[in-house]
């Protein structure tokens, strides 16, 4: 499956491990940005390799306020 920006991923390895995560950007074919809204704003994203990332058939819009970032993956991903 492919990792494009707006794609939900759950990050494999790392202290941010099983927990879910928007991407942002793509930096290049083997490195992205990630965001939740709450540890990671979108302000601050998180740069990772998409090795530790599991991507999902899930997207969101990553044109948002971190408040509904955090809604809509808690809303995908919890429920």
């Amino acid at each position: 499956m492919e990792i494009k920006e707006g794609s939900v991923v759950i990050a494999k390895a790392g202290r941010d491990k099983g927990k879910p995560f928007a991407v942002v950007d793509v930096i290049n074919s083997r490195t992205v940005l990630i965001a939740d809204g709450k540890s990671r704003p979108l302000e601050h994203p998180k740069r990772k390799n998409i090795i530790h990332l599991q991507a999902t058939a899930m997207s969101v819009d990553c044109n948002t306020t971190n408040r509904q970032l955090r809604k809509d993956l808690n809303s995908i991903i919890g429920g």
